[in-house]
């Protein structure tokens, strides 16, 4: 009876005008808006993203790569859109009804109901708090410790005592359309007894999906990173006692269609970089208002469904970045253009690997004739390996281009690459171990710095609510601009408090 009843089952669900595909799946992964966030999502098929998913590096201090404005750019949209196919949206229920209705009215009797696999509860897994449709995942965190080089500077180092705070907030929808998700973080560090060197730090990103038609979504973005420059930064002048501090925002509209198993989407995208005064030893303060400025771009991507487990794609962008000043402190016109274009593929071998690499090239051209054209590498890489139920590993990547106030450089390489293990010695106990390189190769001078970030962090989930953190992170630059070399070791022990 089974080969009529399938007819007859694909007949009256197309007549009720719901999809014919994913029946016993119901919603599929891609209810998660860029799947994860930036570089860690992808169009392929996966869960919501789950805490450990959406964790940077490096974590509980989550912007040591990038605390030195070294060859700052504008923040990077999440590349990792989706470009699979339309979300499911027929009720599981559903499907399961229709089949029990044509077997008992075949058989005469009532079937015996499917057995559901038991999933293991987790004792310690945070539980959150459901507004409506959301669910809330905050926590704070406080941590001391020590940092033996609390202003990152090569003479004269002096180390002081770390209190570290520390907030975030994660979302999650639970809707049947439609997706919103997004992790916001931030942290201040004070240092007793060097106020002068305290300093803020978050970044955050909030994505939300909007399902118009079958086959057809609106996805949109928000994100945000402050963090401050370092004295030493090629970017300051000579004699900078404090550590200003420098922000970025932005957002992404984009709309995106499916026809079969080819995609496309087309985004656009708006970013704001400013940076603080800059805080002499003379006591006089000097304005960055110069590099302030603002960056659009549009983009067109594709991608084709090539199987379950690939999903190659092609995307290309023009940009435009427009200074709130014409002319820098230096007298030089930075406003640019730029045209560039990658290509990369989904991977999602579900229960192994899964992730996204993607390479290209991009073209700036300045306004200042000074300023050679640059010519430079773009792509991100980001891939999760379930290497045993208690072992992950996460790979991360990327390359971009980005502005410089460097007198005679027309903007910066940037390359970042960092591995990330995690693994469960118990169910509530857990370390991590992760290393972290960037490369920044100011063009057109001889200017090359190379930092690289390790640490290694135990997590011991006391109860759902509260967790004990202690981590170790050493960090260096060895630079070419004579002066700006450091090394610094940070010890933390802290209290994580969640709901």
């Amino acid at each position: 009876m089974t080969t009529i009843a399938q007819p007859l089952i694909a007949t009256t669900i197309a007549l009720a005008g719901l999809p014919t595909t994913g029946w016993a799946q119901g919603i599929d992964a891609s209810d998660a808006p860029f799947q994860l966030l930036r570089g860690s999502s992808g169009p392929f098929v996966l869960p919501p993203p789950s805490s450990e998913q959406i964790a940077p590096f490096l974590d509980p201090s989550p912007m040591l790569m990038n605390n030195r404005d070294l060859g700052s750019g504008p923040l990077q949209a999440s590349s990792f859109t989706n470009t699979r196919r339309p979300t499911t949206l027929t009720n599981p229920s559903v499907h399961e009804r229709v089949y029990a209705d044509l077997n008992a009215s075949a058989a005469g009797s009532t079937p015996t109901p499917r057995r559901r696999r038991s999933q293991a509860i987790d004792p310690y897994e945070q539980l959150g708090l459901m507004l409506g449709g959301l669910k809330l995942l905050p926590a704070v965190e406080a941590d001391v410790g020590y940092d033996s080089n609390p202003r990152r500077i090569a003479t004269g180092v002096k180390g002081s005592t770390l209190v570290r705070t520390m907030a975030e907030l994660k979302l999650q929808s639970d809707w049947v359309r439609h997706s919103l998700t997004g992790t916001l973080r931030g942290s201040y560090d004070a240092f007793p007894g060097m106020t002068d060197v305290n300093r803020p730090a978050g970044e955050g990103r909030v994505n939300l999906r909007v399902d118009v038609l079958r086959g057809t979504q609106i996805e949109s973005e928000g994100r945000y990173s402050v963090t401050t420059q370092q004295p030493g930064n090629p970017n300051l002048p000579n004699g900078v006692v404090n550590q200003p501090i420098t922000s970025s925002f932005g957002g992404t509209l984009g709309l995106v269609h499916t026809f079969n198993r080819v995609t496309v989407g087309l985004y656009g995208d708006v970013d704001r970089s400013t940076y603080g005064n800059a805080k002499l030893a003379d006591g006089t303060s000097l304005s960055q208002d110069d590099r302030n400025y603002t960056q659009y771009a549009v983009r067109l991507r594709t991608g084709y469904e090539l199987s379950a487990f690939f999903t190659p794609f092609i995307e290309g962008r023009l940009d435009k970045r427009r200074y709130d000043e014409h002319f820098d402190s230096s007298g030089y016109a930075r406003n640019s253009n730029g045209i560039g274009a990658r290509i990369g593929t989904a991977i999602n071998i579900s229960g192994s690997l899964t992730g996204e690499v993607a390479a290209g090239l991009e073209h700036r051209v300045y306004d200042d004739p000074r300023l050679a054209d640059l010519n430079g590498p773009i792509g991100e890489a980001s891939l999760v390996w379930t290497a045993t139920p208690l072992t992950k590993l996460r790979l991360r990547a990327s390359s971009t281009i980005g502005e410089t106030s460097v007198v005679g450089s027309s903007g910066v390489i940037v390359t970042q690459a960092g591995a990330e293990v995690e693994h469960a010695l118990r169910r509530n106990l857990t370390v991590t171990g992760a290393l972290a390189f960037s490369n920044n190769n100011y063009q057109d001078v001889y200017l090359r710095e190379n930092g690289m970030t390790g640490s290694v962090r135990l997590d011991w989930k006391l109860t759902r609510t509260l967790a004990f953190r202690a981590s170790f992170t050493h960090e260096r630059l060895d630079s070419t601009s004579p002066g700006s070399d450091y090394t610094a070791n940070i010890f933390l022990v802290g209290l994580r408090l969640q709901r």
